[in-house]
């Protein structure tokens, strides 16, 4: 049986899923002019979205997770090596609270969702309240919304492999989605 999720880190996961992918899809949708009704809410889900990555930051300092996340060592080097070079040949890592690769990009995916809430924070404070548009000084806001955009392209990129590497443990019979999100069974299959 793999080693289980936490309970807390499951709660984390589910909120940080749901408000960075609300955050991702409004993103999308309010670019088209007529949906400048998405941004109030944009704004306060990337608020409670940023106050959830501070909570997942002190959570995974607190459990001594940051270690898993940011394998500096050189023996987590070489396992995010090891692991990468094995996924290039066709071998899928493990999955579960683990360290290695894919706890890895797990850490690189928080860094991305990290710099997304810091310039949406700093933008939210730029933008006076009941405004929509930018504030007077637009070369700071323009700065920081470039900012805010790159590291949403990140998420996206992060969000897509995130995605299809679950589908394919899934489908190699582990019960990925049921060990983190509490769905189904508790166990993976050895392999």
């Amino acid at each position: 049986m793999a080693e289980r999720w936490d309970i807390k880190l499951r709660l984390l996961h589910w909120a940080v899923a749901m408000t960075a992918m609300f955050q991702q899809f409004s993103s999308l949708w309010m670019s088209d002019p007529g949906s400048q009704y998405l941004f109030p809410w944009h704004r306060l889900v990337g608020m409670l979205a940023a106050l959830i990555v501070l909570l997942f930051w002190l959570y995974s300092y607190a459990v001594y997770d940051l270690q898993r996340l940011f394998p500096w060592g050189r023996d987590g080097r070489r396992m995010v090596l090891r692991e990468g070079f094995d996924l290039v040949h066709g071998k899928l890592p493990p999955s579960g609270p683990r360290r290695g690769l894919s706890s890895f990009v797990h850490g690189l995916g928080l860094l991305a969702l990290s710099g997304c809430a810091a310039t949406g924070m700093v933008l939210f404070a730029m933008i006076p309240p009941g405004h929509v548009g930018p504030p007077a000084g637009g070369l700071a806001f323009t700065r920081y919304t470039l900012q805010h955009k790159f590291f949403g392209q990140l998420l996206w990129y992060y969000w897509y492999g995130h995605v299809m590497f679950a589908v394919v443990h899934q489908l190699r019979g582990d019960n990925l989605l049921g060990t983190i999100f509490g769905l189904g069974r508790e166990n993976r299959r050895d392999g």
